[in-house]
Parts: C-alpha cells; structure tokens; sequence
C-alpha cells in the first residue's frame, strides 16, 4: 500500500469452494551508477538468483522452533481526547499536548557513518552540508547519516539490483506495498537476525520500540521462526475511500446505509462537466480492493476453511465486485485516462474537485485535509451492501512494511537499533516531535495553544517526503495532524469507530510460503494485469476464469498449500 506524504504531520485445495495479487542519488557516486545504469533492463528475480542470493532453501515457520515476540510495553504518555480501543479504533487527540517527556536517555549513536535506504514518494533532498534537518538529524542521532532514496516507481527493479550487491546498507526499508522476489530468502540470508536482541523481554532494553503493537510484529511475521525486522506500524484499517462529503451531499447520497445501485446512481450523476464521481489509478485497480470488493463481502486477499486457504480473487464476491467496477468504467464514472494517471496527479485532480472520491492509504487523510484548503469537506466513506455477503473494509496487515540491518558485529546491531529505537519514540516525547516536526524556531514555530506550525523551510526540509526517516522506524499512529482542525479528527475518529467493528484481516498476514517468496510478485502482477483489462473492457469479464486457472496452475494452489501447511504448524 501507498504510504501518502504527510509534510507535518505496508497440491490441490480441498475444501467447500471448487470454482475458484530511479533511485534518488543522495550518496555515493559509484551505488548511483551501479543501481541507475541498465538496471530496468534485468528482471528482478535474475537479479537475486544470479547472485546467489534468494536462493537458500525454505524460510518456511512450519515445523520450526519460534521465538516468542517481543513483549509489549506501552508507553505512558498523554491521555487521548477521543479514546482508542483494543480492536483497532486509535486514539486522538485534537490539541497538542502541553507538556513532552523524554523517550530516550542517551544519544544513541558512535559517531560512524550509517548507510541507510528507503522508499521515497518526494524530491530529493538538499546535500547535508546544505540541510539543516540533516544536520541536525546526524546530531541527534550520533551518526553521520548516509541516506539513498528510491522513487516509489522504481522501488521493486532498484532494490533488486542494490540488494543483490555486495555492498548492502546498514539498514534497509522494504515496504509501501513492495514485496520484492525471494525476499525472505535474502533477508535470512544477507541480514541480522534480531531474535537475541528483541523476543520476549529482551525488547525492553529499547522501550520505543517495544511499545510497537504485537499486531505489527505480527503482521510482518518470522522468518524461519526468527525476528529478522522492524515493523512500520499502520492502523487497522489499510484503506479508504476519501470523498467530498459535499457532493456526495448534493445527490442525496448516504453511505450510512447505502446499496451498490445507490452508489452507482450517485457517482454516476457526479460524473459530468469533466468532472468524476471516482478516482483511481492503475496501480490499485480502480480501488477493487481497496473498497469494492469488502462491499461485496470478498475475502480479504485470502479466506480460510477449516485449515485450508482459498484466494479471494477465485470466490463468487470477488467477480461480483470487479463485474460492478467495470460497469461503472463503462458508464464513465471514473476519471477516463485512469490507466495512465500518477497517483500523484490522482491526489492533484482530488484536492481541485475534478474526482469526487479517491481510494488510497488511511494516512492520505490529513494531507487530504490540509490539500483540500476548506474547498470541501473530506470524508471517508462506509462500504455500500454489494449483495447477500456482509459488508466490510479491509485490514492491513498492521504495518507499511519493516526495516532490516545487514550483517554486522553484536556492538554495532545494538547500536543501530538504538538509533531505530530513537526514531520510535511516541506521541508526546521530545524526540517525537523532533522526529516528525523538526527543530523549533527552524522547521517549526509553536501556536498560542503549542500546536508546531511548520515554516516555509519545512517545505523542502522535512521528514516524510525529502529525508524520510520515518520510513526507517515510526511510532506508533495516532489521530493527530498539525494543522487539522479538531472536527476532521473526530470525523476520521467517528468513521474508524463504524469501520473497525466490520474490519476483514486477511488470514495470511505474517505467514510465509516459499513459492509466493519466489514467484508471489509476478502472480500477482499477472492477477492485477487481469483486472485491469476486464475493468476498461479489454478482456471480457468471462475471461476472469482463465486468468484464474493460470494463476493456480503457475504456483497459486502451491501457495495455498503452504500457507495451510504453516498455520497448522
């Protein structure tokens, strides 16, 4: 899943069915060349296997010794205004607190230069000599900061080449919905086991992290029945659709209770004067995922029957919805060039008014807020009765993805996830805002009220979008925006607080299938590729079958199997 910018603020089956998804150079010259030279010309699954690497046997957790996970130890800072519960709903708060604490004793850093990669969804930044977050960054941190950013785009081809290298990063993000071929099998192999360092208690000795939710840890699972990562939290709920509350308004629509004809009907009368009830893009499928199919009560990715699993894409609901989507393309209801539209000109046409909803990341909700500058009121909307199955939002699986170290001695493993630690430190801490606000009187000036109002500098120098460090380790999230007006708190609070109860997980999240690690991205792609050309009428929706089959046949039912054979075990 997308991770959208917030600047201040992852055999056969048996069973009942059987009719059955440029690098930013910013460091050393020698890495820019040998990720950015020819590198869309290899594919990514040679890239891993002619290196060696991604080839070393099952990482399977079945059968296997597990560690426990890490205990969890939650942080004791600044009581919610609007109160989260244990199923999901976060807490929030409409006013910033007055009155920070400290999350972190000691500087956590030895002063050495730490190589680090991460997704970017941004420009790049300023050298460090002419940035003072950087700066100030490598002093906080203790450490002089390497950092090489890789366009969303160009994320699954460039982290393939850099990883079947001989020179890895210190630590390595992996996430925003990437899943790269033979990952696990490279990060068994290439990276530090963490097991001795943060299962069970031993967590403790880095309290920010161990008050990251066991749903995380969970979600980005073991590997080999080891802890091998970080995860970067993300709420229960993965996705949305954002609408403009006032024209849904304006043609009576009311998503309180609201069928799938009712929902057409109003997106389609919003869809005129070259503007359009529904955005999307290709890359999220028209939003089938992330909201048609829980509509329709699909399965989220993956459905469980007494033990065995049975993709979602291969059941009943799932057609029904991707029938309904493409009806929809074909009445003109989405914005028309969506097979070639950015998801950054996607949030562009959202913020002016051209599209009246977008599907994306629940964190795309402030920076819609702030974008939208008051023109209308942005909402999210429940999921509409698709057909005889209850209606439901998917959950994520709790994280945008998680962070691994390479190889190295036990003093510098420690150290780093010290620096991991720091980055951690929650809501209400000095190092949280520090982390995600910057240096006051630089990147920020304080409100009468002590809300951090980001400066003009803030724009270029700033931690989500130019020098991501969040995407290396993050607090926990929490329901609060600078700059967001308490009422878009409660209503986002109010719509978790409806969503959660009918939240669908996936039964899959944390389990690992050899096959899907080899070949899981390209089935996938195929899947995907399907969909998008039964939507725009392409492929005949009867061809969905055939699309299936294949999948099957190519190593679906494989994954399947596995996926079964580890949850039993």
């Amino acid at each position: 899943m997308s991770d959208s910018p917030d600047l201040f603020l992852p055999s056969r089956l048996t069973g009942p069915p059987t009719n059955r998804a440029g690098l930013t150079a910013v460091s050393r010259r020698s890495l820019f060349k040998a990720i950015g030279l020819g590198a869309t010309a290899i594919a990514a699954p040679a890239l891993l296997a002619s290196c060696g690497k991604g080839s070393g046997g099952s990482v399977s957790n079945a059968g296997v010794a597990k560690v426990p996970w890490p205990t969890y130890q939650p942080f004791a800072g600044p009581p919610p205004d609007l109160p989260g519960t244990a199923a999901g709903v976060q807490a929030g708060y409409t006013k910033y607190p007055s009155s920070l604490v400290s999350a972190v004793k000691a500087k956590p850093g030895d002063g050495s230069r730490v190589r680090a990669v991460a997704i970017t969804y941004g420009t790049p930044p300023r050298p460090v000599s002419q940035n003072k977050l950087w700066q100030a960054v490598n002093d906080r941190l203790g450490i002089d900061l390497d950092f090489l950013l890789i366009p969303d785009a160009d994320f699954d081809t460039k982290m393939a080449t850099l990883i079947s290298g001989d020179d890895l990063p210190d630590i390595i993000s992996i996430g925003g919905g990437h899943h790269l071929p033979h990952e696990q099998e490279f990060v068994s192999s290439e990276c530090a086991d963490l097991s001795d360092y943060l299962s069970g208690d031993k967590i403790k000795d880095y309290p920010n992290l161990a008050n990251l939710p066991q749903y995380a840890w969970q979600g980005m699972g073991r590997i080999k029945g080891r802890i091998y990562g970080i995860p970067l939290e993300r709420p229960l709920p993965g996705w949305a659709m954002f609408i403009d509350r006032d024209a849904f308004n304006s043609v009576g629509a009311n998503d309180a209770s609201w069928t799938k004809d009712e929902f057409a009907s109003a997106v389609k009368a919003l869809s005129k004067n070259k503007q359009y009830g529904m955005g999307a893009s290709k890359s999220n499928q028209f939003g089938l995922r992330q909201y048609h199919c829980g509509s329709f009560g699909a399965a989220n990715d993956w459905k469980l029957y007494g033990g065995n699993f049975v993709r979602a894409d291969t059941l009943p609901e799932f057609k029904e919805a991707l029938a309904f989507a493409r009806d929809l393309f074909a009445a003109g209801a989405y914005y028309p060039d969506t097979m070639s539209i950015s998801t950054v000109d996607m949030k562009t046409y959202f913020y002016n008014g051209t599209l009246k909803s977008a599907t994306d990341g629940l964190a795309a909700y402030a920076p819609n807020v702030t974008s939208t500058k008051g023109k209308f009121t942005v909402d999210l909307a429940l999921p509409f009765h698709g057909g005889s199955a209850t209606p439901g939002i998917f959950a994520g699986g709790g994280t945008f993805g998680y962070t691994v170290l390479k190889k190295a001695s036990p003093e510098r493993i420690q150290m780093l996830l010290r620096v991991l630690d720091y980055l951690a430190a929650p809501f209400g801490s000095k190092e949280y805002e520090f982390v995600h606000f910057g240096i006051e009187g630089t990147h920020f000036t304080r409100a009468a009220d002590g809300t951090p109002t980001p400066t003009a500098l803030w724009k270029d120098e700033n931690t989500s979008v130019t020098l991501p460090i969040i995407y290396l380790a993050e607090a926990p999230r929490v329901l609060y925006f600078a700059g967001v007006d308490a009422q878009s708190v409660k209503r986002l609070h109010d719509w978790e607080a409806k969503a959660v109860p009918v939240a669908v997980k996936n039964p899959a999240s944390g389990l690992v299938s050899d096959t899907n690690n080899r070949t899981g991205t390209v089935l996938n792609q195929n899947l995907n590729d399907g969909i998008n050309a039964i939507i725009t009428g392409k492929t005949p929706l009867d061809g969905w079958e055939a699309i299936v089959k294949k999948w099957r046949d190519d190593g679906g039912d494989r994954i399947a199997e596995e996926y079964a054979k580890e949850y039993a075990g």
